[in-house]
Formats: C-alpha cells, sequence, structure tokens
C-alpha cells in the first residue's frame, strides 16, 4: 500500500448549472489564495489578479460554455479578443495610431526598429502585456489541472503556443531505512551545516532542521508547515511521556487540527526558537536576514531545495519535493503502525473517503517486500 500525491483537491465545477465564468471566478479565488499561501508577494498577486480579469469578462461573454468545455479554440479566441482589446485602449489614449502600431510590431520583430523610437516602447508594452497575460493563464490553467478531481489537463492547450509541463502523479515514498537516514542526519544538522553550506547562519540551521523534522513527524502540506507559529506548538503529557501538541492550520477553509510529536524528537529547535524570536506569534519558519528575524514565513519553494539537496546530494536518495513525507508518513502510519484510516485521515486533514478513493495504491511488489 502506497501513499500517492494529495493533488485532486477539488471538483472541477461548483455546479450543473455554472457557466464557465462561474466556475473559473472560484478557481481564481483558489489560485490566488495558493499564492498567499506560498509568500508570493503583494504586488505579484496583484499582476496575477489583473492578468486574469479580462479572461473571466472574456468567458462572462461566453454564457453557454461550461468549464469543461473550454478548448484549445476557446483560449486562441480569448488570446485574439485581449490583442484587439490592448490594441483599442492604445488608439483610443491616442498613444498611437492602428495603422502604425502594427507596423511597429512588425519592424520590432525584423529588429528594424532602434530603442530610441517613442513608438517601439508602446508596441513593446503591448506585447509584454499580452505575453505576460498568457503566462499567468497558463500558471492558472496548469494549477486548475494539478488540483481538480475530475483530472482534466487544461495544459495541452497550451503545447501549441508555449510548452508547460504539469507534475506527474509521483507515487513513490519514502522506505523506513531510508526516513530513518534523512532523520538521524538532519537532526545533527546544527551541529555540521557549515560543513555543507559554509554561509549559513545558526538561525538557518535550526528553523531548516526543525521545518524538515515536521514534514517527516507530521505529514503536514508543505504550506501548512511553513504557517505554523510558535504559540501553535504547546506541551501536554499522555501515559508520562511528553508531546508538543502542534496546531496546524489549513488554508482551505481556515480548519485546524493538532499532531502529537514526542518532545524529545524536535526540544532543542523550538527551545532554541523560544529563547531567540522576538514573539510567540512569529512564524516557527521566520526569515533571517541581516542580524533579525522578519515575521514572514519563509517560501516553501526554499524549503523544498534545502529538502532536495539533503535527500539528493548530502544522502543520494534520489526522490524529491516536499510531498514525499507526507506519503511516506501516511503508509508508515496505515501499514508499519497499523493505525485505523480514519486517525491517518484526521492527521492528514483528509475525509477518510479522500484517502481510499485518491491516496492509496496497492502495489504487489511492494507486499513482497514487505
Amino acid at each position: 500500500m502506497i501513499f500517492t500525491d494529495d493533488q485532486e483537491e477539488f471538483p472541477l465545477s461548483e455546479g450543473y448549472m455554472h457557466t464557465a465564468s462561474e466556475d473559473l471566478s472560484i478557481w481564481v479565488e483558489r489560485f490566488i489564495e495558493q499564492c498567499m499561501l506560498d509568500a508570493v508577494s503583494e504586488k505579484t498577486i496583484k499582476s496575477y489578479k489583473e492578468a486574469l480579469e479580462p479572461f473571466i469578462d472574456f468567458s462572462k461573454m461566453h454564457v453557454d460554455t461550461t468549464i469543461e468545455e473550454i478548448s484549445a479554440r476557446y483560449i486562441n479566441r480569448y488570446l485574439q479578443y485581449y490583442q484587439n482589446r490592448l490594441v483599442d485602449i492604445l488608439v483610443e489614449n491616442k498613444k498611437i495610431e492602428s495603422t502604425d502600431l502594427e507596423i511597429v510590431k512588425a519592424e520590432i520583430k525584423k529588429s528594424k526598429l532602434g530603442k530610441n523610437d517613442a513608438n517601439f516602447y508602446i508596441a513593446e508594452q503591448c506585447e509584454n502585456s499580452l505575453l505576460h497575460r498568457s503566462t499567468v493563464l497558463k500558471m492558472f490553467l496548469k494549477f486548475i489541472s494539478e488540483k481538480n478531481q475530475e483530472e482534466i489537463d487544461y495544459t495541452k492547450l497550451f503545447r501549441n503556443i508555449v510548452k508547460i509541463n504539469i507534475s506527474e502523479k509521483d507515487t513513490k515514498h519514502l522506505t523506513a531505512e531510508e526516513l530513518d537516514e534523512i532523520v538521524n542526519f538532519i537532526s545533527e544538522w546544527t551541529s555540521k551545516h557549515k560543513r555543507f553550506k559554509p554561509r549559513s547562519e545558526p538561525q538557518h540551521a535550526y528553523r531548516d532542521a526543525l521545518l524538515l523534522l515536521l514534514y517527516a513527524y507530521t505529514g503536514a502540506r508543505s504550506e501548512e508547515v511553513v504557517l505554523i507559529r510558535l504559540e501553535d506548538i504547546t506541551e501536554l503529557t499522555h501515559n508520562k511521556k511528553r508531546f508538543y501538541a502542534i496546531k496546524i492550520k489549513h488554508g482551505k477553509g481556515g480548519k485546524t487540527r493538532s499532531i502529537a510529536v514526542l518532545k524529545t524528537k524536535i526540544s532543542k529547535y523550538i527551545d532554541y526558537l523560544r529563547e531567540n524570536l522576538p514573539s510567540e506569534k512569529y512564524y516557527i519558519s521566520s526569515i533571517f536576514e541581516k542580524g533579525i528575524y522578519i515575521n514572514k514565513p519563509y517560501h516553501q519553494d526554499n524549503i523544498r531545495k534545502f529538502s532536495n539537496y539533503i535527500l539528493n546530494d548530502a544522502l543520494g536518495i534520489k526522490k524529491t519535493g516536499l510531498h514525499v513525507f507526507r506519503r511516506s508518513y501516511a503508509t508508515k502510519r496505515l501499514t508499519k503502525d497499523n493505525i485505523n484510516i480514519a486517525l491517518v485521515a484526521k492527521e492528514l486533514g483528509h475525509s477518510v473517503a479522500m484517502l481510499e478513493q485518491h491516496y492509496f495504491k496497492h502495489d504487489v511488489t511492494d507486499s513482497i517486500q514487505e
């Protein structure tokens, strides 16, 4: 039994009678929410919203189209619509004549215009705006492709324009031996990080080690771990054993759950943060720059790079990403620990039905090995 990737989070459409524009508007909200969880800057998020607004406006003009019916032709018609809209705005504002605009665009492609030509900037702005909208639209459709339960792949619509890649549904998980090797290595990271990362500071080492250990010990999503605050970690005693109860907040719907981790596993990192972070309100992943902590969550892409470095370069384990820890956690809980699936579902923030339907694959080879 293998814990597989949790990509399918939402139904493609929220209602039988929903139009494409209604469902796309909901998906835009989810896309922006994910960007916020990923610590994307406010300026960039604003540009994403502005880039997607014309696509929603175009969809509102086609009330008979559903989200399932969006095709390559539909995308091409939208891009043509947006290009015409840009030209109309430029001409309406008297920045350039429509005929001149087409001439300048043609000259740019032939490299016959110098950068000092006034019309060059106007035409280039038009081209760059269209390219930006197209790029954000591809990111948006890639997000839908990875997150819809029906596994509809909209990235295919762009393959004739610009190639974009959608992450494969990776079913790999870490073996018990690999997980032990990683935990043992990371547990000593604060004393040997300089050998591997000479420019890193102790504050970076304690933060990065704790984050990676929490991925291994909690099975939480990548965005959930970096958003844990120090105040979300409290102590409790059960059967004479000391634990940390870690409150994990899920961005989708704001639900919370708690997972217990033995205190001895991570106490030195928690103690270090409590001694050094300015406040319990600070994220455990807070950025450390120029000798001070900034209460801003560390970007999960950075901790993903660190994880890949530890697995691939330091230990030679040819598996990547942070989600491999989540799959490994669930596989271990259900097989080796023999924990009830309902409890595992609660720990992961999923329903039992979701686990049974999407996250497990029985593999004969694994059964033989076990």
